[in-house]
C-alpha cells in the first residue's frame, strides 16, 4: 500500500490494544505500516515478497518469482519461530496467505487471515484461488462484515473458519457535538475523509454538491485524505466553479476534531467499501452519516443514517438537502 487507509489502522489499532499482553513483531514490505511501527518504536523488519499478487502484471512477476519468495518468507518464519517463539502469524496480503500458512502450521503456528476487502476480481479470476481455498482449511479468516463471509463461504472457505469481527471506535476519544439549528443555517458543512481513489466515488459527490449549491447557499465540502486522484479532483473542482466551496486538506490525523466540526459525513463509494471505520467515528461523534450501499456499508448504517445507491449524484444530493 502507498496510503495509511483503513487496513492500516485496523492492524495498528490491535497492536496498540492488544501489545499489554501479546509480542508483535513486523515483516512486511509496506512502506507505510514500517513507518507507523517505527513512529512507535514498535519492532519491525523490512522484507522482500515481490508485489502483491492481485494484478495481472503483479500475478506475472509472482509466477516467475515465487520459489525465491517462498525461501525468504520461511527463512524468516524460521529465525522468529527461534528467536521470539512466535505463536500466531497474522497474514495481510495474499502472497504470505498462499505460501507461508502451510509451513506456519508445520511449525506449530496457528495462523489468522485478515480480510478487509470485498472478494472481487483479484481473487476471483486468480489461479492462486484454488490455493487460497485449499490453505483457508488450516486458517482462521477474519473479516469485517457478514457480506465478505458469505463470499468467502461461497468461494469455498468453510463456514466455521469465518468470523466476522466488526471494527469498533474508542468512544472516548470522539466527543458528542450535535449541530445546533443556527449554526447549519449559517455554514452547512459537508466531510469526506478517506483515500483520493476513484472507488470511493468522490467526483460523484462533487457533482452532488453543484447540484444543490444554490439550494443550500452556504453549503461548504472538506475533501480529508491523499491519494492519486488528487489532482483530477482538484480539475473537477474548478470545472465546477466549486473552489469557494470545496477545501482538499490533504492527510490529516486529528480526524475526531475534525468531524466534531461537522454536519454530516459523506462515504460516496463506489466499490470496494467493506467496512468504513470513519463511519462509526462520526456516529460515536453523534454526527447524521451518508452512504452508498456498496459493501458492508449497509450492515453498519442500518436505520442510523441515509443509504443511496453507488454512481448516484442526485440520490447523494436528495439526502444532504434532507440531512441539512
Amino acid at each position: 500500500s502507498s496510503v495509511y487507509g483503513g487496513g492500516e489502522k485496523h492492524t495498528v489499532t490491535v497492536v496498540e490494544r492488544l501489545a499489554a499482553k501479546h509480542h508483535f513483531y513486523l515483516l512486511s514490505t509496506c512502506s507505510v505500516l514500517l513507518a507507523e511501527f517505527e513512529r512507535r518504536d514498535w519492532q519491525r523488519q523490512r522484507i522482500w515478497a515481490g508485489t502483491e499478487p492481485v494484478t495481472p502484471k503483479a500475478l506475472f512477476v509472482f509466477f516467475l518469482t515465487w520459489p525465491a519468495i517462498l525461501i525468504n518468507l520461511v527463512r524468516h518464519l524460521i529465525q522468529y519461530k527461534i528467536r521470539y517463539r512466535i505463536d500466531v502469524l497474522f497474514c495481510l496480503s495474499l502472497t504470505e496467505k498462499v505460501l507461508l500458512t502451510p509451513w506456519a502450521r508445520l511449525l506449530g503456528i496457528k495462523v489468522i487471515w485478515m480480510e478487509h476487502l470485498q472478494i472481487e476480481r483479484w481473487l476471483l479470476a486468480s489461479p492462486l484461488r484454488f490455493l487460497y481455498r485449499l490453505w483457508s482449511h488450516l486458517a482462521t479468516v477474519v473479516t469485517v462484515v457478514e457480506a465478505v463471509k458469505e463470499q468467502l463461504i461461497k468461494l469455498g472457505v468453510p463456514a466455521d473458519h469465518v468470523q466476522v469481527i466488526y471494527n469498533s471506535v474508542n468512544v472516548r476519544g470522539f466527543t458528542p457535538t450535535p449541530s445546533r439549528l443556527e449554526d447549519i443555517q449559517r455554514h452547512f458543512q459537508v466531510l469526506f475523509i478517506g483515500r483520493l481513489a476513484a472507488e470511493k466515488g468522490i467526483d460523484d459527490l462533487l457533482q452532488a454538491i453543484n447540484e444543490i449549491k444554490h439550494q443550500i447557499p452556504h453549503l461548504t465540502l472538506t475533501i480529508v485524505g491523499a491519494g492519486p486522484q488528487h489532482e483530477e479532483l482538484v480539475r473537477l473542482t474548478q470545472q465546477l466553479e466549486l473552489t469557494d466551496r470545496v477545501t482538499l486538506v490533504g492527510f490529516r490525523t486529528d480526524i475526531p476534531d475534525i468531524i466534531k466540526h461537522c454536519d454530516v459525513l459523506v462515504l460516496p463509494s463506489t466499490r470496494r467499501e467493506t467496512f468504513g471505520i470513519v463511519m462509526i467515528e462520526a456516529l460515536a461523534t453523534v454526527k447524521p452519516v451518508i452512504a452508498t450501499t456498496t459493501g458492508g456499508l449497509t450492515e453498519i448504517i442500518d436505520r442510523y443514517g441515509w443509504l443511496v445507491p453507488p454512481h448516484h449524484p442526485s440520490a447523494i444530493a436528495e439526502a444532504l438537502v434532507d440531512v441539512y
